[in-house]
């Protein structure tokens, strides 16, 4: 008599099967009692927090006004210095270089105010060459820029480069709500003595020589009337 194949007998599982059915399922059981949920409260606390170029500028601009006066060399000094040697100067005087041949000083000067207008005021410097103009700049001249790579901040550490402007004129809305403060009437200061600490960018051309009749500009942090 020929032997029937019942459905039934057809889905037995052999003993291997068995086996890897039990694993599987004892797999799954540990993966799920390993596995911590997380409630969107904790994940917001882990998950990488949006850049936010207006909270990066107070933080960096804070740290400059706490460390650079700290830091700030003598204008006086500093200017023959990188005139000469822009590269031995930035050497000397522990300059950030943002890029090739261009140097950020943190500087103090004490001066005598030759020439104040609501823009500027030029500053006449013990130190300083004659031919050399000495630039405070109080409106638009004011340039974050330059304190933000004072402080080390390199577009790598932006998202992209709208964002690391953006810095920067955070950095200079900051900069200029200072200086309204401080020297709310700058035709005041007219013949009086200054002391500015801030940064002063320089660019050397092929790493030679500043040319003596090149300006300086100091950006300023404080201002501060004798």
């Amino acid at each position: 008599m020929a032997t029937v194949k019942t459905a039934t007998s057809s889905r037995r599982l052999s003993p291997a099967r068995i086996v890897g059915v039990v694993a599987l399922v004892a797999l799954v059981v540990a993966m799920a009692l390993s596995t911590k949920f997380l409630t969107p409260a904790e994940l917001a606390t882990i998950a990488p927090k949006p850049f936010d170029p207006v909270a990066t500028a107070e933080d960096l601009y804070g740290r400059a006004k706490t460390t650079i006066p700290g830091e700030a060399a003598d204008l006086g000094k500093v200017v023959p210095a990188f005139q000469s040697d822009p590269r031995s100067a930035a050497d000397t005087y522990k300059a950030v270089s943002p890029s090739e041949n261009s140097y950020v000083f943190d500087v103090k000067a004490t001066g005598t105010v030759v020439e104040a207008s609501d823009a500027s005021l030029r500053l006449q410097v013990d130190g300083v060459p004659n031919q050399t103009v000495v630039l405070v700049p109080l409106t638009t001249a004011v340039n974050g820029s330059v304190l933000r790579d004072a402080m080390g901040f390199k577009f790598a550490d932006a998202p992209g480069q709208t964002q690391y402007q953006y810095v920067s004129d955070e950095i200079k809305k900051l900069m200029l709500a200072d200086l309204q403060s401080s020297v709310p009437d700058p035709a005041s200061l007219q013949g009086k003595k200054v002391t500015v600490v801030g940064v002063v960018s320089v660019t050397s051309t092929g790493g030679g020589p500043v040319p003596r009749a090149k300006p300086v500009n100091v950006q300023p942090l404080t201002i501060e009337a004798s």
